[in-house]
């Protein structure tokens, strides 16, 4: 009996190493195939599309293609054939391939949907302040207020709108550093601080060259970035207090959102200044300067490896 089983363990444990055996290439390959075939044709199934779709038009947004094209010159750039000399060395050692990750998902993840969260939420303060405007022609408020001026709180939607909108431009502004960072093997992720950081990183022509960028674009970002005792809106609305939109003024003269964040005010000519056309210029700006940024750091890379004679 004792001599049966273990013949039938034996037999057993060479039908288990059957079973366990790998496949030929052939067969994994054939397998793999039919597996993609079967998943695509769920894939493009016209229900399951219709479904896609419809969920996509709820939670997905889409950048303006403009406001793309500096992405797509950096995915040009790091998939051009052959790569540059530094993705091949981060992607062939595996103790580099953590740079090269921090790298291309930094710009072309974390960066551009930043970037887009900015976009989000300015359409939203737009559409906020066309409604209020909208809403303001259906009512004869200027002739019954006279020579008062009215002042109206509760701006909560405005403000949360104002408020993420801000945290996005800082935010998407350190990814973007973090991500450029990578290029010299760093973890380093302060906007503020970049000019500092890249100073003492090599090779030179690169950090002398997104510097440049830096120290031209700093300014423009004061909103975002403290300076001594001066807090940034920012920092105000992430460390300090609630800061809102402003007070929307109702006159004679019409429509105002004053102070806030911004310190709304009519200007000189006594024209009142729209919230819109700050935001405006705040996205701009924030454009403007990461197509500089990667323009110049996909130029800068260029020319370095160019004078290496690679």
């Amino acid at each position: 009996m004792a001599q049966y089983q273990v013949q039938a363990e034996s037999a057993c444990q060479q039908v288990t190493q059957t079973v366990r055996r790998p496949k030929s290439k052939h067969m994994e390959n054939q397998s793999n195939s039919e597996h993609f075939q079967q998943l695509w044709e769920v894939f493009i199934n016209p229900d399951v599309q219709r479904c896609i779709h419809a969920i996509d038009q709820i939670v997905g947004y889409r950048l303006p293609e403009s406001a793309r094209r500096s992405f797509l010159s950096f995915h040009k750039f790091v998939t051009t054939d052959p790569p540059p000399v530094f993705i091949i060395q981060w992607r062939t050692n595996k103790k580099l391939e953590y740079w090269y990750h921090k790298h291309i998902n930094g710009i072309l993840g974390s960066t551009q949907n930043a970037l887009a969260c900015a976009y989000y939420h300015r359409d939203n303060l737009i559409e906020i302040e066309k409604q209020v405007l909208d809403e303001l022609q259906n009512h004869n408020y200027k002739k019954a207020l006279g020579n008062s001026t009215l002042g109206l709180g509760n701006t909560l939607r405005w403000d949360f709108e104002y408020q993420a909108f801000i945290l996005a431009v800082r935010r998407c502004l350190d990814y973007l550093v973090r991500a450029l960072a990578a290029f010299f093997k760093n973890d380093f992720h302060s906007y503020h601080r970049f000019s500092v950081f890249l100073k003492s990183q090599k090779p030179e022509i690169v950090a002398e060259k997104l510097c440049e960028v830096h120290s031209s674009y700093l300014a423009k970002f004061s909103f975002v970035t403290s300076e001594g005792s001066n807090k940034s809106i920012r920092d105000r609305i992430s460390h300090y207090e609630y800061v809102p939109v402003g007070t929307i003024n109702l006159s004679s003269r019409g429509f105002l959102l004053a102070g806030g964040g911004e310190e709304l005010k009519p200007s000189s000519s006594g024209q009142f200044e729209l919230l819109s056309e700050i935001i405006d210029q705040h996205l701009m700006d924030l454009q403007d300067c990461i197509d500089t940024y990667i323009t110049c750091y996909i130029n800068a890379v260029n020319e370095f490896y160019k004078r290496q004679g690679a």
